[in-house]
């Protein structure tokens, strides 16, 4: 008799994280249909936008993108839910060249700024500026998280664009010489960043503060443990012979 071929393996392989990581994005998520769908009724519910804008500001003096891996609601709602019926597919290298981050950055933010400029003196239009730019944002980042990685657009997004040139220094993800360049890394990166390209063969090198969401999801997967964060200065340099 012809043998039977084993079942394919369907689950994937369950990705380590930490565990408030995902319930403090859960409970942020909660923000966006606040902000979107309530500021119908109530426009100024998106000054909300800027106190998150003014918090982000404040944790990535100290974290870097943090706030991206942890609490944004955009970046939440991507992972948490949109990524049930995304298809997947790679990031294209395109969202992450720099000419192009910045140049959305620069027609996003003169967007805004002639909106804001254009409602000056109402608090209601000004708050609907903020909530028309997220709906705006969020429509985008929707579009590409259907067909690539659901959090594609956390590649280009203006504000974690901000954040990252604001924190060069701060909390990088350090890759020590014991990584193997396995990929594991990459595999579990919600925006496909590969610290591996970074390893160098004497002393630690590190992921470029933009790259990185500070999620921690690269480091609780690595095999070798050659993964942490560390400001730049503490990093030790190669030792000269």
């Amino acid at each position: 008799m012809p043998q039977i071929p084993p079942k394919k393996q369907m689950r994937k392989s369950k990705i380590e994280e930490i565990c408030c990581r995902k319930y403090s994005q859960l409970l942020m998520a909660l923000l966006l249909p606040v902000v979107i769908v309530g500021g119908y009724l109530c426009p100024r519910l998106g000054f909300i936008v800027v106190g998150l804008i003014t918090l982000f500001m404040i944790i990535a003096s100290k974290r870097g993108r943090f706030y991206c891996g942890w609490l944004c609601p955009m970046g939440a709602f991507h992972e948490r839910f949109l990524s049930l019926v995304s298809r997947q597919k790679p990031i294209l290298p395109l969202f992450k060249s720099t000419w192009f981050r910045w140049l959305l950055f620069i027609v996003m933010m003169s967007l805004m700024l002639t909106r804001l400029s254009l409602a000056w003196g109402d608090s209601k239009a000004i708050g609907n500026v903020f909530r028309m730019m997220w709906i705006i944002s969020t429509g985008m980042a929707i579009g590409l998280g259907l067909y690539f990685k659901p959090r594609t657009w956390c590649t280009v997004c203006p504000m974690g664009s901000l954040q990252g040139v604001s924190s060069k220094n701060t909390y990088l993800l350090t890759v020590e010489e014991q990584c193997i360049q396995c990929k594991k890394c990459l595999r579990v990166c919600p925006i496909s960043t590969y610290p591996g390209a970074y390893r160098q063969e004497k002393g630690a090198g590190q992921v470029p503060s933009i790259e990185c969401l500070r999620c921690s999801n690269c480091i609780m997967n690595c095999p070798k443990k050659a993964l942490h964060f560390a400001d730049r200065h503490q990093v030790q340099e190669p030792v000269s012979p």
